[in-house]
């Protein structure tokens, strides 16, 4: 359906209707819904990871550095920028849709 890149795109370079920025927030909500489901699988087997994890090392930072550096923990920070960047498009598209609110009300 959406892209990330290509709801930027559209608020970047293009005046939408509110319809269809309603539209990008309901896919934004799924979306946010899916990646926090995916966070919430990885941080499930984070405890028990990094227990083995801390076991051969002599720190928790160098524990912390060598979960970093495995697919979980590189999937984890992604996704965690992934719904951060979600949650800063979902503002700007509420505030488009509250302008075109007043817009409609000859507020503006």
């Amino acid at each position: 359906m959406y892209s990330l890149a290509q709801i930027e795109k559209e608020l970047a370079t293009v005046q939408q209707p509110p319809a269809t920025l309603a539209d990008f927030k309901v896919y934004l909500a799924a979306l946010y819904s899916f990646k926090a489901g995916q966070l919430e699988d990885i941080l499930t087997r984070k405890p028990k990871v990094w227990l083995s994890l801390r076991e051969g090392v002599n720190s928790d930072k160098a524990a912390d550095r060598q979960w970093d550096a495995s697919d979980d923990g590189i999937a984890e920070m992604k996704l965690r920028l992934d719904l951060k960047r979600i949650e800063k498009i979902n503002s700007a598209l509420t505030s488009r849709i509250r302008i075109a609110e007043g817009e409609a009300r000859n507020q503006y």
